[in-house]
This record gives C-alpha cells, sequence and structure tokens, in this order.
C-alpha cells in the first residue's frame, strides 16, 4: 500500500505546488516509484510546473466518471514520475465523501510507494482528511503564514491526522521569523527548511522542475534531502530501474519544448 501524502497551507503563495512537484520528483529519481495528484480544484498549477500543459484529463474527470485510475495518469518523461494532473473548470467542484472513499481505495491498491497530493490552500472536510496517512504543511517565515498553518495544525490534531512542517522560501530577511521561533509554535521540528531560491521561480518559468534543473542550487539540495528523509521512513526498498529514463526520452522532452 502505497504512503499517501497531502502538501497543505492554510494560506496561499506559500509554494506548496513548488513542495509538492519537487518532493515527488526528487522521491521518484531516488528509485521510488511516485505518483503526483494535483487535487486542487481551484487552482491547479501542477502539469503547468511539470510542461504538461496539453494533458486535458485529470483529477476532476476522475472524480466524475467510473474508471480506472491508469486511464487518468500521465508520465512525465524527464522524471519518469506519474502524474494525474488538474483541470481547470468554471464551474464550482467539491468531492463527496463517497467520491473520496472511492477515488483513495483505487489508490491504496496500487503499487506505488509514495502518493503526493497537491490541494488547494485551507481547510478540508473530516471525510476527506481521513484519507491521508499524512498531511505536510507548508508556511513561509512571515507572522501571517505561520499563524495560518498552525491553526491548520491544530485542525488536523482533532481528527489525528499526523503532520509534519515544512518552512519554506527562507531568505534570512530582519523581518522574517527565525525557523526556531516557528518550531516553537508549531511545537515541533520542522522536517524540512526550504531557501529562498531564484533558482525556483526560473523552474517555474521555464516548466522544468528545480531539482532537475540545477542539482546544485539550494533549493534543490534542500529538497533532496527531505526526499531522503521520507525515503529513510520508507518500508519500500528503492527499485533504481524506474527512476531512470532512457536518452531518447529525455531528447525528445526537451524537443518538444522548444
Amino acid at each position: 500500500m502505497p504512503y499517501i501524502m497531502r502538501i497543505s497551507s492554510q494560506k496561499g503563495g506559500v509554494g506548496k505546488t513548488t513542495v509538492a512537484v519537487n518532493l515527488a520528483v526528487s522521491l521518484q529519481r531516488r528509485g521510488y516509484r511516485t505518483l503526483l495528484i494535483d487535487a486542487d480544484t481551484a487552482n491547479p498549477s501542477v502539469g503547468f510546473h511539470l510542461g504538461m500543459t496539453n494533458v486535458n484529463v485529470g483529477f476532476k474527470n476522475l472524480v466524475k466518471k467510473e474508471a480506472q485510475l491508469k486511464d487518468f495518469i500521465s508520465i512525465h518523461a524527464p522524471s519518469g514520475l506519474h502524474t494525474i494532473c488538474g483541470t481547470i473548470d468554471s464551474k464550482p467542484f467539491t468531492i463527496s465523501e463517497e467520491n473520496a472513499k472511492t477515488i483513495y481505495s483505487k489508490i491504496k491498491n496500487t503499487n506505488y510507494a509514495f502518493v503526493i497530493v497537491d490541494t488547494q490552500p485551507g481547510f478540508t472536510t473530516d471525510y476527506i482528511a481521513k484519507v491521508y496517512d499524512e498531511a505536510i504543511l507548508i508556511t513561509t517565515p512571515e507572522d501571517t503564514a505561520v499563524a495560518s498553518i498552525i491553526r491548520l495544525a491544530h485542525s488536523f490534531d482533532k481528527i489525528h491526522l499526523k503532520h509534519h512542517l515544512v518552512i519554506n522560501k527562507i531568505g534570512r530577511h530582519k523581518y522574517e521569523l527565525h525557523p526556531k521561533e516557528i518550531e516553537e509554535a508549531y511545537e515541533g521540528k520542522a522536517i524540512g527548511m526550504l531557501p529562498e531560491d531564484e533558482i525556483v521561480p526560473m523552474s517555474i518559468a521555464e516548466h522544468i522542475p528545480a531539482v532537475m534543473l540545477s542539482k546544485r542550487a539550494k533549493f534543490s539540495q534542500a529538497t533532496v534531502a527531505l526526499a531522503e528523509t521520507y525515503s529513510a521512513m520508507s518500508e519500500y526498498t528503492p527499485d533504481e530501474g524506474i527512476s531512470k529514463v532512457s536518452f531518447w526520452n529525455r531528447l525528445w522532452s526537451l524537443f518538444k519544448r522548444r
């Protein structure tokens, strides 16, 4: 059974999707079979980050139709990462308890080591939150972001959903909260600390995950370290074969971007 992680934030603009994409790619490249799901029904952007904007089926289609999970999975050729992208719809969309149970029962019966779900900011209903094994809470070192993530942490505590904290966009600016202050407010250690880095906006503009665009970038190194933490906790043995993508697939992927 895969380990299902919800990437969460109470406030927008903290880099939730950036963390989800780069963590998923890092785990896949370490040899862990990984599925990334864009369940942000308000502003899906996983496909944009990965350069997969031509994918026209996604999470909403999976919810609305009785079909096999594999029918909605697309492969990010450069990394080998499996994805279920989001689709933009002008109509409001919410997932029912019955839909949630149906979808995640299918996911639980797959052979992925990790399933990472990028969600929209804000609280969620209890029945959806309970399908996850863990929530990764993303905050930046500003007062408003930290206050909101603490409220979200407390809401997950009430339903007994395990969670870990990741502090993103640490820039050592004088107006920022120190990571130790954030950990004290959270009442626990941050599992990841990701620096503010020019590689991030560059990677978004290029539609290439930062960890693939520059291995030496500080953000990339910190994200790989976060992936190593989760791989150390995993009961799965990495399969080196699935993390390797052929030269021709990489070449074709680069050609399509031009």
